[in-house]
Formats: structure tokens, C-alpha cells, sequence
């Protein structure tokens, strides 16, 4: 087994060869009689296959059909220069290009911007694409797969985004002697994936990012093998939204999920947590695009928004960081919640958690009083609470600041943000992630015997505003990525040993349903959570460690648990 190196062994990116495409002697794959020519990563001993194709555009606000046929101009990098390849010019075989990332989805957001600004990202609705990242050390034996789904509040997010480089966190993997493929995917988001409606509705295209993703999945289940992955040990894979996305897939048809998957991992998220808001939240908003489009006085406003050009919808599509999945009796059929509770779940292994202080993420400034705080409860967007709701919930955190969030910091308060922001943000993170992440390892304990709970318990690199261990933070350790520079790891040399720990942690789960297989020293054994309720905590430096009784919290968290959402 190959030690992990305490500083990075390869600090070149994925730039040059991304930018320049080109391989000498390139990998291949053969699928539907069509050849898939991707490109060597020999600085990570790595074969690439970028921008393939699971579905063909769609017409807008309709579902994807999964592709079956390929021909040689689909990529969206352009046919492929069959020179590079040894192949005669006039060769009548399908050559698709897959040497680079494909055109990302349509976003809104302080990241998609970053991204666009860079020429990282090309915003098009062809954007159903995925990418896989092989290691070329692999036997001829197959291996299992990780399916990786981008957050960003169902509002932003891209397979290109340098912090979901996968190359980092496969490497740890081969460097562990227990490869994996992984797998990143496109999906829509914002209107273009989550638009909601009476109009919606009645076509039946609720939910369609959601959609976007199952169809990938089956792209996956059915093509993998030919890439070199295992169509039976396939693990999906998210953070944030990507997690609830994760969390949606294991509900979604009563918890049959026919066989697409055999593990998953949330990292702050899963099903429960996202507020289902239903027609009554988004029909106003889709009202809203209607009149900014200009379609108010159409017979078929959704059908004026299908023919409008994209940038005249991009641009009166934006609402903000407003979408979320709904409860539409098909996709999603109830509160998950509910389905959890009615074991209508599927029932696999899972490694789940959440960061220390997620409600410094998503509490709110300027709650004084005990109304302050019911008031943001029954009003905010990432919460469907009832007055009464509140008002008990408020019962079980008093406002005592050294028991607020962040968490840790005694009687340090923030009185700029507010006299009861420690335990509003208290609140907002157990409804929102922790209380969500202990319902659903209580529920999966009780069918499946390899639940696997932790803490992440390090901040990201340090910066004025940063207060706490906060959503996202546990993000740049798990890619194990010491280049990238958006939400960069940091220097500290300790800092990538624990992300190296972690992604070999990950993929160790991934490969073996165990995290124990990490082989570093002095780490103490992650227990399942079936045998003890505890959580893995995260400390740096990595050794720091431990395992911790999940008990903190009990009555509010109890409580939130109870809801129905």
C-alpha cells in the first residue's frame, strides 16, 4: 500500500492538457459502434473522457430521453481530428470527440460567474453531458463507480468548476490500491431545471433536474462497463443540493431504485431538509418570468417561454437563490419525511454528515427577540414551518451564546448580526442539515447494517468573513485538491493530509462499503452507526480525530424530526 505524501506529489492542474486536448496514442472506448476517443492524464496516470453525451438537448421544459446513438459532430467540442487518432480522413465510423469538457448548464450565481470570467464554463442548454476519469493502472478487472452531483443551491453548479476536479480524488484511490472510476455529470438547474407552475403541472414536467440525473444514472448503469466500470457497484455521490439530489434518488419510486445504484453519500444534505415548496411558492415567481419575457398575453405562456431565444430567458429567468425540487405525486410523491418513516427508502449503505457550524450558512442577521426568530422561521424560503411550528421549536433552544453556533466559541457573540444569531443559526443548521443527517442514519440503521456518520469539524482556509466551520467546508479536503484557487485547501501541509485521508476514506467506501480501508495510521476506526449512534469527527491535524457520541441537541433535534417535510 502507498504511503500518502505530506505534501502534494503532482501540483499541476487538469489546464494545459484540457486546454490543449490532445494525447498522443489517446484512450478508447467502443459504445453503440461508435469509437470515443478521450485523452491521457499522464501526470495522474489517468485516462480521460470529457463531454459525453447522455441525452440530446431536449426541448425546453420537457424531460431528457437517454442517448443510444451517437454520430460523429455530437460532441460539443466539435468532431474529433481523426489524424490524432491514425484514422483515414475518409473513414465512415463514428470518432466522438471527448478530449474536453462539455458545455455546462445555464446558472446564476457568484460562482457560475467566476467560472464564465475564467473560460472555464460555457453556459448552453446542450448540456447534458458527463465526464469519467479512469486510472490507467486498473487491471482488466472492473471498477466500482463513483457518480459525482454538483451543489449550488439547485441554482448553480458545473462539472468544469475546478473544485470538483475529480483527478485528486481518484488518484488517492490507485494510490490506496482500491481504484475507482468517477463519474461527474450536467444537469439543468435554476428555471431551466426546477421551473414550477399550474402550466407546469399540467404537462407533467415537474422536477426535471432531478429527471436530468436518473437519466444519467441509466446511462451509466448501461454504458460503464465499457469504460472499465462496474455497472453493479455504482455509488452516488453529492454535496448540498447534489446531496439532497442524492437523498431525492433514494426515495424517488417508493425506494425501488432499480438497481442504478448500490451505495450513495451525502456530505450536508439529503432528502429531508430542502423545503417541497409546492405552486404556491413558485407559481408567483413563474408569473414573475412570464411578464419579464413578455409572454403575459400569450394563450400558452409556458409555450412563449419554449420559443423565446435563450438569452432573452436567460435573462428573464432569474429569480435569485429560489428553486427548489417540489412534491409533485410522481417524481417526488410525498414528503420524504413521510416516505422515510414508511420505510419507502432505498435501502443501501450510506455515509452521511454534516459540518460543525452549517447554521452560520444558513442563518439569517438582525433576529432581537423571540418574534425576530418566528417570524424568519415561518418566512423563510429553506423552511415550511407554522407559527405553532416556531414557536415550540424556539422552546428548545434558549438563547444562551455559549451554546449557540457557531459552536465552541463560549460566550463570543456578533452583536453587528444580531442579539439571538448564535441560536437562530443554531436552528437554521439543524433544520436545514444536522437534524435531517440524524433522522436518515437512524432510518437507514434500521435496514441496512453499513451507515456510516460524521462531523467535519475544520474550517476552510481562514478569511475575515468566515465564522465557524461552515456549509462547504469540508469540500476542498475531500477533492483532495491543493491547486485550486475559488475555495483553495490552503498550504499547511497538514491540511492535504486530511483531504487525502478523507477522499481514500470515501473511496474506500465506495470500493469496499467500508471508510476503515484509508490505511493510515493512528486513525481510529470509523464504527457504523447501526452498532452505536456516533459520528466520525474530523480534526486537523488528521491524527486529532475521534469518535463521538451523536447525542447533542436531543430535544430540538427530536423535534424537528417530527415534522413532516
Amino acid at each position: 500500500m502507498k504511503p500518502i505524501s505530506s505534501t502534494s506529489l503532482l501540483i499541476s492542474t487538469l489546464l494545459f492538457s484540457l486546454i490543449s486536448g490532445t494525447t498522443a496514442n489517446p484512450p478508447t472506448a467502443t459504445l453503440y459502434k461508435s469509437k470515443f476517443i478521450g485523452r491521457s492524464l499522464p501526470e495522474f496516470n489517468q485516462d480521460l473522457f470529457l463531454g459525453i453525451k447522455y441525452a440530446n438537448k431536449p426541448t425546453r421544459f420537457t424531460p431528457t430521453e437517454l442517448k443510444t446513438a451517437y454520430a460523429s459532430h455530437d460532441s460539443n467540442s466539435g468532431a474529433y481530428d481523426l489524424t490524432k487518432a491514425g484514422a483515414s480522413t475518409s473513414t465512415k465510423s463514428v470518432y466522438y470527440n471527448a478530449t474536453q469538457y462539455g458545455y455546462d448548464c445555464p446558472a446564476y450565481g457568484s460562482d457560475t460567474t467566476t467560472l464564465v470570467n475564467q473560460g472555464l464554463a460555457t453556459l448552453n442548454e446542450d448540456c447534458h453531458n458527463l465526464n469519467i476519469i479512469r486510472p490507467q493502472s486498473s487491471t482488466d478487472e472492473l471498477l466500482p463507480v463513483v457518480i459525482w452531483i454538483f451543489g449550488g443551491g439547485w441554482t448553480q453548479g458545473a462539472t468544469a468548476d475546478p473544485r470538483y476536479n475529480m483527478s485528486y480524488f481518484v488518484q488517492q484511490s490507485d494510490l490506496n490500491d482500491k481504484p475507482v472510476l468517477g463519474v461527474s455529470i450536467n444537469y439543468r438547474v435554476s428555471a431551466f431545471g426546477f421551473l414550477d407552475s399550474e402550466e407546469v403541472r399540467a404537462e407533467g414536467n415537474t422536477n426535471l433536474a432531478l429527471r436530468d440525473q436518473r437519466i444519467a444514472m441509466r446511462w451509466v448503469r448501461k454504458n460503464i462497463k465499457a469504460f472499465g466500470g462496474d455497472p453493479n457497484k455504482i455509488t452516488i455521490w453529492g454535496e448540498s443540493a447534489g446531496a439532497y439530489s442524492v437523498g431525492a434518488h433514494l426515495v424517488t419510486n417508493d425506494g425501488d431504485n432499480e438497481g442504478l445504484f448500490r451505495a450513495a453519500i451525502m456530505d450536508s444534505g439529503n432528502a429531508v431538509g430542502p423545503p417541497y415548496n409546492g405552486t404556491e411558492w413558485h407559481q408567483p415567481m413563474y408569473d414573475r418570468i412570464v411578464e419579464r419575457a413578455g409572454c403575459t398575453e400569450s394563450s400558452n405562456t409556458l409555450q412563449c417561454l419554449r420559443n423565446l431565444p435563450y438569452a432573452t430567458l436567460y435573462s428573464a429567468a432569474y429569480e435569485g437563490l429560489e428553486w427548489f425540487a417540489t412534491v409533485d405525486g410522481t417524481f417526488i410523491s410525498q414528503y420524504p419525511q413521510i416516505s422515510y418513516k414508511q420505510g419507502k427508502i432505498s435501502k443501501v449503505p450510506v455515509l452521511l454528515g454534516t459540518n460543525t457550524d452549517e447554521g452560520t450558512s444558513f442563518g439569517t442577521t438582525g433576529t432581537n427577540t423571540d418574534e425576530d426568530c418566528i417570524d424568519q422561521l415561518i418566512s423563510s424560503k429553506r423552511w415550511v414551518l407554522t407559527r405553532p411550528q416556531a414557536t415550540e421549536l424556539i422552546t428548545h433552544y434558549p438563547n444562551i451564546s455559549s451554546i449557540g453556533c457557531p459552536y465552541g466559541w463560549g460566550n463570543t457573540t456578533w452583536p453587528s448580526l444580531g442579539v439571538m444569531y448564535k441560536r437562530y443559526a443554531s436552528m437554521a443548521g439543524d433544520i436545514t442539515m444536522v437534524a435531517p443527517r440524524r433522522l436518515l442514519a437512524q432510518t437507514m440503521s434500521g435496514f441496512a447494517g453499513r451507515v456510516y456518520s460524521y462531523r467535519w469539524d475544520v474550517a476552510a482556509q481562514n478569511s475575515s468573513s468566515t465564522i465557524g466551520v461552515q456549509h462547504f467546508a469540508e469540500i476542498p479536503f475531500v477533492f483532495a485538491n491543493p491547486v485550486q484557487t475559488i475555495t483553495p485547501l490552503g498550504s499547511d501541509p497538514a491540511r492535504l493530509e486530511l483531504g487525502q485521508m478523507a477522499a481514500r476514506m470515501w473511496t474506500s467506501f465506495v470500493a469496499d462499503l467500508d471508510p476503515n480501508g484509508h490505511g493510515v495510521d493512528r486513525i481510529p476506526r470509523w464504527t457504523r452507526y447501526s452498532n452505536r449512534a456516533t459520528n466520525f469527527v474530523f480534526r486537523l491535524p488528521r491524527n486529532e480525530s475521534y469518535i463521538e457520541d451523536d447525542e447533542y441537541r436531543l430535544d430540538g433535534i427530536d423535534y424537528i424530526n417530527t415534522i413532516a417535510r
